[in-house]
């Protein structure tokens, strides 16, 4: 690959797994702005990579759950002096990409922070909080990426915010929330497992999820975003409740794998008597 080496160049890095039906606007958008794009393949099992062909520039092909290790591999084959990272569910608005190109081309600091409008159930939640996500960062400022699941990159330098937003389009529907808590909470659970958590009692549980209801609820005021709002705030106490549960699984002693194989043997045994 050649580029214009009197310019500076942007290699979008888009981390994918089976995700056929929101790759493409991604990947259509990308390629309007971006001098290459780098497709991260963490084992789409579906027609994601066949579709996304007319549009990316390199594809690496990897598996695991680990976001950290899937960023730093698509950084590892970027070609471009600049690097910005793209979720399939993150659309990039017009005045977004010309601020990007306009950064990069006279940048004041090696990495920008975005500011991203979340989607939730179809509608733009005035009460969700809009969190800025480090995603535009200069290849040689870039150390690693770090974190297995809340990753954050280690950088050489300083860090700006842009102006204009990316849009988030998340909590589809009900079947990809529930999967998506299924798949993610058991890695979270693993990690607060690993961190010592204290032992999962059932008074935990009230406290963790009424807690979740008062920040979200009240604090945060999704009340008053209407019925999309109040779906929000039940399924992040159920999304809590899913991640504590599988806590207090691995907490346990014995296992539950083990305690039904105990209570089949304790049967058996009382046949052979």
């Amino acid at each position: 690959i050649t580029y214009n080496q009197s310019m500076p160049t942007l290699s979008v890095i888009i981390i994918t797994g089976s995700k056929a039906h929101e790759i493409l606007p991604t990947l259509k958008i990308a390629k309007k702005f971006a001098d290459e794009i780098i497709l991260v393949d963490t084992g789409a099992t579906d027609n994601t990579v066949k579709l996304a062909k007319p549009y990316y520039t390199k594809l690496v092909k990897t598996s695991g759950t680990d976001f950290s290790a899937w960023r730093n591999l698509g950084a590892k084959y970027a070609h471009g002096d600049w690097l910005l990272y793209l979720d399939t569910d993150e659309r990039v608005p017009k005045a977004l990409a010309g601020e990007i190109l306009a950064t990069i081309k006279e940048p004041i600091h090696d990495a920008y922070t975005i500011p991203r409008h979340e989607i939730l159930l179809g509608k733009h939640l005035k009460h969700w909080p809009h969190p800025r996500v480090l995603r535009l960062i200069k290849k040689a400022s870039l150390k690693r990426w770090r974190g297995k699941l809340h990753e954050q990159p280690e950088l050489i330098g300083t860090v700006g915010d842009l102006k204009n937003f990316m849009l988030h389009l998340t909590h589809k529907n009900l079947d990809e929330n529930i999967n998506k808590t299924l798949e993610w909470s058991r890695l979270e659970a693993q990690m607060l497992y690993g961190s010592n958590h204290p032992p999962m009692k059932g008074w935990r549980f009230w406290r963790i999820l009424l807690t979740e209801f008062y920040q979200r609820f009240f604090k945060q005021g999704l009340r008053k975003d209407g019925v999309e709002g109040n779906l929000e705030v039940l399924y992040q106490m159920f999304s809590r409740f899913v991640t504590y549960a599988r806590l207090w699984e691995l907490q346990r002693q014995p296992s539950l794998e083990k305690s039904y194989k105990n209570i089949d043997q304790k049967i058996l045994d009382e046949w052979r008597q």
